[in-house]
């Protein structure tokens, strides 16, 4: 798969060397030339692509190959910039997925609401979890293929949610919505009737489209006016 990252940090960088390892086309972008040299010269340099520029920048992006990419990830230091950036590859660069990691928990659900695909806290998760949500979206669209209305979808269950702390048999669910995996932490999670979500569980949910958008207040909170 083509990946970009977005920030050449300690997270960035340790994402660029797993997905090297894993035989995943890498290419990164910071604006700090010392941290560009720096994973430039490392083991894994010559295998990667390294642009130096600011990634909230089209141009950039595109000159680091962001445009029809497999995966699109930001890891900067600035949650806005993590935002922007991946808006911009998803919305005008048409990148496969979208993938960030927030500083600010409360941030969780205001990136969720405006498009980007997974929004994850843990810097040690967001490799596996590129190739994990890719093969959901495969499944979803064989779906789509097959069936007008069933879908699969993800939800990243913020804290100010009402099915935070709560047991699945309390949430009432429409008809014919399974939640069907919830992964916390390091561990998955096949989920009954007494299981109990938490904030930060990332649940795969099946159902019609128009059920599963009906989901949003109760994993995402309500948005305030």
């Amino acid at each position: 798969m083509k990946i970009v990252i977005a920030g050449c940090g300690n997270v960035g960088y340790y994402l660029a060397k797993t997905l090297c390892e894993r035989r995943h086309r890498v290419s990164v972008i910071d604006d700090s030339m010392d941290r560009c040299r720096l994973i430039g010269s490392s083991s894994f340099g010559r295998r990667i692509e390294v642009t130096c520029g600011d990634a909230t920048s089209e141009h950039v992006l595109r000159d680091a190959g962001a445009a029809g990419c497999d995966a699109f990830i930001a890891v900067t230091g600035q949650d806005q910039n993590n935002l922007t950036a991946c808006l911009l590859a998803k919305e005008l660069l048409h990148a496969g997925r979208t993938i960030t990691r927030v500083n600010n928990p409360g941030n969780i659900r205001v990136f969720q609401q405006l498009g980007v695909d997974s929004v994850i806290s843990s810097a040690a998760r967001i490799a596996d979890v590129i190739e994990q949500e890719l093969d959901w979206t495969d499944i979803d669209a064989i779906l789509t293929g097959k069936t007008e209305h069933t879908r699969v979808r993800q939800f990243l269950l913020a804290p100010e949610a009402r099915a935070a702390g709560k047991a699945v048999s309390a949430l009432h669910l429409p008809a014919g919505i399974i939640i069907i995996i919830v992964l916390r932490a390091d561990r998955a999670i096949i989920p009954n009737g007494s299981t109990v979500l938490a904030p930060g569980d990332e649940l795969m949910v099946m159902g019609e489209a128009g059920n599963l958008q009906k989901l949003e207040p109760l994993f995402y909170g309500e948005v305030r006016k």
